[in-house]
């Protein structure tokens, strides 16, 4: 018997695309590896600073890993956007509205964003986030060359996801200035 707190999430399931073909249990979709859905938020500190974080011990996926400020799927029926407001309330304590994010990235799944469809966004305004014990360990703020460094020496510390997402997020950034 499955008694993560995730067991009970429902997802849409999606076809190559990414439109919705009919819906699944969280550990239905992972075991099949079938097409789904994820936001990745990357935000700023005080400090103008990217705020990365160490996920929960607790997290099914990707326990003690190094990722985007905050990340996770987005349930059946939900819009990008929402989920990705919903993520930054849920870990980071920060309350948003949809308009406070700006969509910069849709990458479609492969195997290193676990067969997912993800929307990256950033945060439109520096925040203060007062991170969820239960989903992340603990926050770190880097600038772009410390992050890139850290995982030019210990890559390992990061997700699978959060490797292939951040050179495109650096490259739309550059473009972005």
């Amino acid at each position: 018997m499955n008694t993560s707190p995730y067991s009970s999430e429902v997802f849409d399931v999606v076809d190559e695309n990414d439109l919705v073909i009919g819906q699944a249990m969280r550990s239905e979709v992972h075991q099949q590896a079938l097409l789904h859905r994820a936001v990745h938020i990357f935000a700023r500190s005080e400090y103008d600073q990217w705020i990365i974080q160490k996920r929960s011990s607790q997290k099914d996926l990707d326990p003690l890993l190094l990722t985007s400020s905050c990340s996770g799927h987005v349930d059946a029926g939900e819009e990008y956007r929402c989920a990705a407001v919903r993520e930054c309330s849920e870990e980071l304590g920060v309350s948003l509205k949809r308009m406070d994010l700006l969509e910069i990235l849709r990458v479609s799944p492969c195997l290193e964003t676990g067969n997912e469809f993800v929307r990256v966004y950033l945060t439109k305004h520096v925040i203060s986030p007062v991170p969820n014990k239960e989903e992340i360990f603990c926050l770190e703020a880097m600038n772009l060359e410390q992050i890139k460094e850290k995982i030019k020496k210990e890559g390992e510390l990061f997700s699978k996801s959060f490797l292939h997402l951040f050179p495109l997020v650096v490259h739309i950034l550059q473009r972005l200035h």
